[in-house]
């Protein structure tokens, strides 16, 4: 009996891997066949799969035939026995086995070719950089390095000299694309050499604490997929920007301090030192924030030679390195004398200088946040900030590789983790609105540790674990990238920037005037100066005043502008004596009043009680999908005999389809129209295109009510007697992106659809709104049921003319449809789906293990489930708010998903208000307390957004509410709620202490 159990064991492995393999091919393989004959296919495929591997396993272990005796198939088992298609848990088990089994026999084939290996990796990084680099023309820092760079100018402080001739250097020798282009490439060019560095010194390191040299070539590769995968760092690979420049020099000062440590002999030392110091020079003369982990670094080298501070005749090379690597801060002056293109005019004096290279004009920013108030919600953007960069396994690697270095190497977790906490604290506490980009030189750090965890609980008692631990961080590694790489395989295809300052530029009036924030100044001025666009149009950057209103300094700006003048703006403002009128992306400040649109529209028409003319409209937006928004301009003004109306009138925008009914609508109130007759007036308004409008043609509808004293809605007609007049057809075409969802399903109907997930929303009391994803194509006629009662069992048949159903849009296959339904009184219970044909029969679905079975079970949502999609940018999943009492103030934690990369900026509001809704607080920031801002997101990034929010003294309510909205930062159009109960997102009700 013992040894047939033997037997069975030993071919375990084989059956194990057989049944995986099948059950991949039958996935893959397509559709499903109905009822009894599904069943059977599945049934036989498996079994066929199951008994070649035991019969593969009885065989001698040879060659690839071992695999099917080995153990380390084991870990298929998870997707074995997981009920449902997951091709996601499918791949990442693969990939486990994979470095499981062919892992150690690499690394042995690599460790006598450590040049090679570095090769690869620094070959492999810049392909990966390269292919995900971001097309051309780029806002903000970015757009300044790609003009500054390409015309040897001067960038913000603290001047980047050296990265500014290297990278023009690069632009010159590089034949392809624009200089943008050769900019961003430069980026990925400096990260992967970046990665080189770190990849050297972590194996230098994992040598120095006694690992083989398999173990150390590992350690070397983990620590640069650490990094090198991490969002950020990635992110910055990409586009122009100084952030790689300062992760190479860390990177290489690191390593000289590794050589240093692994010095055999005094002479290597000493060269160890000079290389040291003349790598940190460069580094600080390229930012000079890296002096804060100087002394980290000085630490260390003492910690290792204690005898070199007694030792003064070993000092003069490396204080002379770090002068030469100083040298190219003359830069600065030399083209500040030459009147360089965005040189301030005094950088050629010392004053000047200095104020610019040590960034004086920032000073009030260091540390602004270390006080006593600020810096408790500064640490509580730590949960957010890492995992932002990093998945639970290289946080857990980097956790285990800290604690065994302070245990293994005390002088070496001085250095890393030093460099770590001190950077950390300085990167939170700096008061500006890229904290995870000035964390980079912090990830170094973590990214060694997870790399040299393998080797630091190498043991003679734990022979297994490096090898375990290797195993996991690689496919910790491999699959952060796996989860990233999409996000800016999109990005690379972005044009955006373009796309926004282009038109801007090009049909501005002749001899116009562009006043610009930091955001769009910088690639107005490089269209402008690289590429000769409109050279008679006058951008400036309208630069912060401290002390003053930012909107003041910009309405200053406008009244400078010399009589006559077009003065267009870049960011919207509402400004006494001035009518602001759209303009491409931007605005055009006029003197009020203005008679007449002067922008390009759609001439419609209509007056609406006598008292309000409609003169044209506008449509902005090319491709209109499910999930977006559509923004219209409205010009329109007040009859100067017009009859009194009750209160200030409004507009309503609705989206009818051709049997007239209404799929979304939206309102603004006229502040304007007590001015009647003076002027022309502009109202932009975001239509909402919730995710369950069904692709199709509609109409937009424009209508006007106003609300008399005794409340209700009084509509003002039109001359034709109806209350709306059509603006324009609009045609809503399939989604062609996979929409994001918390709770993935692959559940494929038979000849029809698949389920990709299902998301939760329980924002609305007592009420249950299910959102159902799907992936084409759906005939015509099919519908979706959901029952929230009965028993629940894996293979159940279900009748379907119980609960509530919602029917499937018709899209075509590939394409993409989410739709809702809200279910009342439900709690936890488990949801039961169906999907019926035109004629109302169930269709067939792949059930658990792809047994054809009639419908499937959907996940119960917990009983505080958010899912509110604002725009098709993010969506609320989940609100924790820690109230206060009167007097003091109250924090609400609102957790942010990306539904897709973002490339826009926006800023996000939580209003507090009392039971009867009057005012009480708000608090509007980017999100995470400016830590975050969206453009760094790709899909999936979840932000925790933080609002303080100050609870009256005078208030004497037990309970307070708070909503949330979300707009862009400079053209103010807000982000709707994607979800047509509401237009602010409600966060909850809470009882104050």
């Amino acid at each position: 009996m013992i040894a047939r159990s033997q037997r069975f064991l030993s071919r375990f492995p084989g059956l194990i891997l057989g049944i995986f393999i099948a059950r991949l091919l039958l996935e893959l393989s397509g559709g499903l066949g109905s009822g009894l004959w599904s069943s059977l296919v599945v049934a036989i495929v498996v079994g066929i799969g199951a008994w070649s591997g035991l019969v593969l396993a009885h065989r001698p272990a040879r060659g690839p035939l071992a695999l099917f005796a080995s153990w380390r198939t084991s870990p298929l088992l998870i997707y074995v026995v997981w009920p449902y298609r997951a091709p996601e848990i499918a791949g990442a088990v693969a990939i486990l086995v994979a470095l499981l089994w062919w892992g150690p026999a690499a690394l042995s084939a690599l460790r006598e070719g450590e040049n090679w290996v570095d090769g690869g990796l620094f070959v492999g990084a810049l392909i990966v950089y390269s292919v995900t680099s971001a097309p051309g023309v780029l806002p903000a820092d970015a757009g300044e390095f790609q003009l500054t760079t390409t015309l040897l100018g001067v960038a913000h402080p603290p001047g980047f000299p050296l990265y500014t001739m290297v990278g023009h250097l690069f632009t010159r020798l590089f034949p392809w694309g624009t200089p943008a282009y050769r900019l961003n490439l430069f980026s990925a060019v400096t990260a992967a050499t970046a990665l080189l560095f770190l990849s050297r010194a972590t194996r230098q390191w994992a040598r120095h604490l006694g690992a083989p040299g398999r173990l150390a070539i590992a350690s070397s590769l983990i620590s640069t997929l650490t990094l090198g995968t991490a969002t950020t760092f990635w992110a910055q690979a990409t586009i122009a920007s100084k952030r790689p420049f300062t992760a190479l020099f860390l990177a290489t000062t690191l390593y000289f301090l590794s050589r240093f440590a692994t010095a055999r002999i005094a002479k290597e030392a000493d060269l160890a030192l000079v290389l040291l110091a003349l790598s940190l020079s460069l580094g600080l003369g390229h930012h000079p924030a890296l002096i804060f982990l100087a002394p980290f670094f000085v630490a260390y080298v003492l910690l290792l030679d204690p005898r070199l501070a007694l030792q003064p005749r070993r000092w003069w090379r490396p204080a002379l390195a770090g002068v030469v690597g100083l040298a190219p801060l003359a830069y600065l002056p030399i083209r500040g004398a030459m009147g360089a293109p965005m040189a301030p005019d005094n950088l050629d004096t010392v004053s000047g200088f200095l104020h610019h290279f040590l960034a004086l004009g920032f000073r009030g920013d260091m540390f602004a946040f270390a006080n006593f108030q600020d810096l408790p919600h500064r640490l509580a953007l730590l949960p957010t900030l890492y995992p932002f960069q990093f998945n639970v396994v290289l946080l857990v690697l980097a956790l285990l590789g800290f604690a065994a270095m302070l245990q293994r190497d005390y002088k070496l977790f001085v250095l890393l983790g030093g460099i770590l906490l001190l950077h950390t604290f300085i990167s939170i506490t700096y008061r500006a609105p890229q904290t995870v980009e000035y964390l980079i030189p912090a990830y170094l750090p973590l990214a060694v540790a997870v790399g040299l965890s393998p080797a630091l609980v190498a043991s003679p008692s734990r022979r297994h674990w490096p090898g375990l631990l290797t195993v996991l961080a690689l496919w910790g590694g491999l699959l952060n990238g796996w989860a990233h790489a999409p996000s800016f395989v999109e990005l690379a295809n972005d044009h955006s920037a373009r796309r926004v300052v282009e038109p801007l530029l090009t049909s501005a009036p002749a001899d116009a005037l562009i006043l610009a924030d930091w955001r769009w100044a910088t690639p107005l001025l490089y269209l402008q100066e690289i590429e000769g666009l409109r050279p008679d149009v006058d951008v400036r950057y309208v630069y912060p005043v401290a002390g003053r209103d930012y909107a003041s300094v910009w309405l200053q700006r406008v009244r400078e502008a010399p009589p006559g003048q077009s003065v267009l703006l870049t960011r919207f403002f509402e400004f006494d004596g001035y009518v602001i009128e759209p303009w491409e992306s931007g605005f055009l400040a006029r003197p009020s009043p203005v008679d007449a649109p002067q922008a390009p529209l759609t001439l419609s028409p209509a007056v609406f009680g006598d008292s309000l003319e409609l003169l044209g409209h506008r449509l902005y937006g090319e491709t209109i999908q499910p999930g977006q928004t559509s923004e219209f301009v409205l010009a329109w003004r007040m009859f100067d005999s017009s009859p009194a109306l009750p209160s200030p009138p409004s507009l309503t925008l609705r989206l009818v389809d051709d049997e007239g009914r209404q799929w979304a609508q939206t309102d603004r109130r006229l502040v304007a129209a007590g001015r009647a007759g003076e002027s022309v007036h502009f109202t932009r308004m975001a239509l909402p295109l919730y995710p369950h409008l069904p692709p199709g043609l509609y109409q937009v509808l424009l209508g006007a009510y106003v609300q008399p004293p005794e409340g209700g809605f009084e509509n003002l007609l039109t001359e034709n007697g109806e209350t709306s007049v059509t603006l324009t057809g609009l045609e809503v075409a399939a989604r062609e992106r996979r929409p994001f969802t918390l709770h993935r399903r692959n559940l494929p109907f038979e000849n029809g659809p698949t389920l990709l997930g299902v998301d939760y929303d329980r924002s609305a009391p007592d009420v249950l709104r299910v959102y159902l994803h799907w992936r084409g194509q759906i005939p015509t006629g099919w519908q979706a049921h959901l029952d929230a009662g009965g028993y629940r069992t894996l293979l159940s048949t279900f009748a379907p003319d119980a609960g509530t159903s919602v029917p499937l849009p018709a899209i075509a296959l590939d394409a993409y449809q989410t739709v809702s339904l809200d279910l009342a009184g439900v709690g936890r219970a488990p949801l039961r789906l169906t999907v019926t044909d035109e004629t109302g029969t169930p269709v067939r679905a792949a059930g658990p293990w792809g047994w054809s079975v009639t419908g499937g079970w959907l996940s119960p949502a917990s009983p505080d489930a958010r899912f509110v999609p604002l725009g098709d940018e993010m969506a609320i999943v989940d609100v924790v708010a820690r109230p206060a009492p009167p007097g003091e103030t109250m924090t609400v934690d609102v957790s942010l998903v990306a539904l897709r990369p973002l490339s826009v900026d926006v800023a996000t509001s939580v209003r507090l208000m009392g039971p009867e809704g009057q005012w009480l607080d708000a608090h509007d920031c980017q999100p995470a307390l400016g830590a975050v801002p969206t453009l760094k997101w790709i899909r999936g990034s979840r932000i925790v957004d933080r609002h303080p929010l100050h609870v009256p003294l005078d208030f004497t309510g037990q309970e307070v509410q708070a909503t949330f909205l979300a707009y862009e930062n400079f053209r103010m159009t807000p982000l709707p709620s994607m979800d047509d109960r509401f237009d602010q997102a409600p966060l909850g009700w809470c009882s104050l202490p």
